[in-house]
């Protein structure tokens, strides 16, 4: 893989900055020029609000994997050994996450080659999307970097380099603090759904707020044609989307129908159960019926105590409320404090069940999930279910405020 280097050039300014779309970030800095140089990055913008002009831009340098020791050690200084997801403290884990094409690793050094921080990029090449996490700096830089610049600096690079591959790209943003947030907004990365109670960092629980940013292509031109139809419950969303990113019709519908009792007897008898553990604690869950294509598959993360990336299929509704029944026993068995699931937006049924089991519409997400068959995007609501109290004292921006209020949630 290549990597490159934004080439100094005359000051830009970062006053306006308000992208909706990559295409328009790129733009704004586009008397920034990519050069084949893999020395690292370095930038020159002028920020207008510039309040401590003191302080450090780093070294941006693509990671190799013998970089892995010097990234855990930084996920240890920042988190006291307490960072939930095992695998970025372990050498080996990293090694490999860094080895592999479906990542992208920048390490921050200062101007005396002293290691400040890192970023990470996980790139699903196949649904077109990346995952952008991990923005981490060792506790002495804390306050000393440029952080909205370095931001910048990194997401230039990346959304150059992949843009003819990669069309979404999201992020998960704590509330305990609202640096991340901020750093998100300032590059057109918009709240587009809030994830209560999802994490656990530095041993208290925290709520998340998901952040968003498109290629035009996939809002205007990849995006399904046909009018979501979707359930009044989930209506705050999509107008919430809609504001922004001029979505277009929708269909509010609450879907009448009934389950068939025999149907639903026959399918809890022959549900089977698939679980894998890896060396991390981490646990891949997989339902399915006895001669049924039908499956239903989450990721349990022991430290965090959640159940999310789920994905599933049935061919009727009774599969999926049996389904969603077996989930609930299993989020009673786990003691499950937040649990997360992607329904589309163009199946009505689906989204009241997954309403009347629990869940809560909490975000509409536009061109979430790329469909290869129909080489569309479509588009999704986010369900989740929560148990415990929000913390009172969630640190927001405007925009992540203006979600909740939106949704409800506030």
């Amino acid at each position: 893989m290549v990597f490159n280097e934004i080439i100094k050039r005359p000051l830009i300014s970062l006053g306006g900055l308000n992208s909706k779309t990559t295409n328009e970030f790129l733009d704004h800095f586009k008397d920034v020029t990519i050069a084949n140089i893999s020395k690292g990055i370095t930038l020159n913008i002028h920020k207008k609000s510039q309040s401590h002009p003191k302080k450090i831009f780093p070294n941006i340098i693509p990671a190799t994997p013998e970089d892995a020791k010097t990234i855990t050690e930084i996920y240890l200084d920042a988190f006291d050994g307490s960072y939930p997801f095992k695998e970025m403290e372990d050498e080996q884990a990293v090694r490999k996450m860094i080895d592999s094409d479906n990542y992208q690793w920048f390490i921050f050094r200062d101007h005396h080659d002293e290691v400040a921080g890192c970023f990470t990029y996980h790139l699903n090449f196949p649904e077109k999307k990346g995952y952008m996490r991990g923005f981490i700096l060792k506790k002495k830089y804390f306050g000393k970097i440029d952080v909205v610049k370095t931001t910048i600096a990194c997401m230039i690079a990346i959304w150059t380099l992949y843009r003819n591959r990669i069309y979404v790209w999201y992020a998960e943003n704590r509330t305990a603090h609202a640096k991340a947030q901020h750093m998100a907004v300032v590059c057109g990365i918009r709240p587009i759904a809030f994830f209560p109670n999802k994490d656990v960092f530095l041993n208290k629980v925290e709520s998340d707020i998901m952040h968003i940013i498109y290629d035009e292509k996939a809002l205007y031109k990849y995006r399904r044609k046909d009018v979501p139809v979707i359930i009044p419950k989930a209506a705050r969303g999509f107008y919430y989307a809609n504001e922004r990113y001029n979505l277009g019709e929708v269909i509010l519908e609450i879907p009448i129908f009934s389950l068939d009792h025999i149907k639903l007897t026959i399918l809890k008898k022959t549900i089977i159960t698939r679980i894998e553990k890896d060396r991390f604690g981490y646990e891949k869950i997989t339902f399915s019926y006895r001669n049924s294509d039908a499956y239903f598959t989450f990721l349990y993360t022991p430290q965090v105590q959640n159940f999310e990336k789920t994905e599933y299929y049935v061919n009727n509704s009774e599969e999926l409320f049996v389904f969603l029944q077996e989930l609930k026993n299993f989020i009673r068995r786990y003691n499950i404090r937040y649990c997360e699931c992607f329904v589309s937006a163009y199946l009505p049924e689906h989204q009241k069940i997954f309403y009347d089991t629990g869940f809560f519409p909490r975000g509409y997400v536009p061109s979430w999930k790329y469909n290869p068959s129909l080489n569309k995007f479509e588009d999704h609501i986010v369900f989740n279910y929560y148990e415990g109290a929000l913390d009172e004292n969630m640190k927001l921006v405007e925009e992540s405020e203006s979600l909740l209020f939106i949704l409800g949630e506030l």
